[in-house]
């Protein structure tokens, strides 16, 4: 796909490309935060244009490295429906409110998956290594190891990131899935006057997160080395 396309259809891809991901490394960097970036059909929505007069709106980023390489012109929706038709993004319009002006439509693109392959051929960049189905992402092996280190006091549900504790819960995730039980919440609870309240709830490790930890602790230790992992060698 690469091949076929001209010069001026392959720099408004690999400016796509590199804005997705930024978008991706500032969602990573969110998430290590424990921040919650939002959903990646959120933020994989990039704003390519605002319909609206300057000054009034700036030029995207987007639109900022089109102009650097003299490539930004009135022809940029034509080229930017010549890459949807080739399955490699789609374009979607929102409205935002601009001080002065009021509701405005801005052009939105998302690189599909194919158009992210065919940037990273044109950059020469090699496909990242499909993580196996037994592995947790990153995020989520990062969690994990957290609640491990935290031993019996548990982790406060407060520091939890995002929401790892729908899919390492003891519960159901957020689409009716069961979770994968490695993680188990309890209460700590205190005496006030004539009652017992609760104090906050924190997160513990299960029997089947241990088995998981110590199954593949090296293979994750491999996988995500960025990662802290302060957890006993045997749980």
């Amino acid at each position: 796909m690469w091949d076929g396309l001209n010069s001026r259809q392959r720099s408004y891809l690999l400016a796509c490309f590199r804005e997705d991901q930024d978008a991706e490394r500032r969602a990573r960097a969110a998430r290590s935060a424990y921040q919650v970036p939002g959903s990646a059909f959120e933020w994989r929505k990039l704003p390519f244009s605002i319909k609206a007069e300057l000054p009034f709106a700036e030029y995207t980023t987007i639109q900022r490295r089109l102009r650097e390489e003299g490539s930004l012109d009135a022809g940029a929706g034509a080229t930017l429906h010549a890459l949807a038709r080739r399955g490699l993004l789609k374009i979607t319009e929102d409205r935002i409110d601009l001080p002065e002006v009021g509701l405005v439509a801005r052009v939105l693109v998302e690189l599909t998956r194919a158009g992210r392959a065919c940037a990273r051929v044109g950059l020469g960049i090699a496909p990242a290594p499909r993580r196996p189905k037994h592995l947790l992402s990153e995020w989520l092996w990062d969690n994990l190891a957290r609640v491990a280190t935290a031993g019996s006091d548990g982790l406060s549900e407060d520091v939890m990131g995002g929401k790892a504790k729908y899919y390492l819960g003891t519960d159901y995730r957020p689409n009716g899935k069961q979770s994968r039980g490695y993680i188990d919440c309890f209460a700590v609870r205190t005496e006030k006057g004539r009652g017992t309240f609760v104090l906050e709830y924190r997160w513990r490790i299960t029997e089947a997160g241990r088995r998981h930890i110590n199954a593949y602790r090296a293979a994750y230790q491999t996988a995500y080395p960025n990662v802290q992992v302060n957890v006993p060698d045997s749980l």
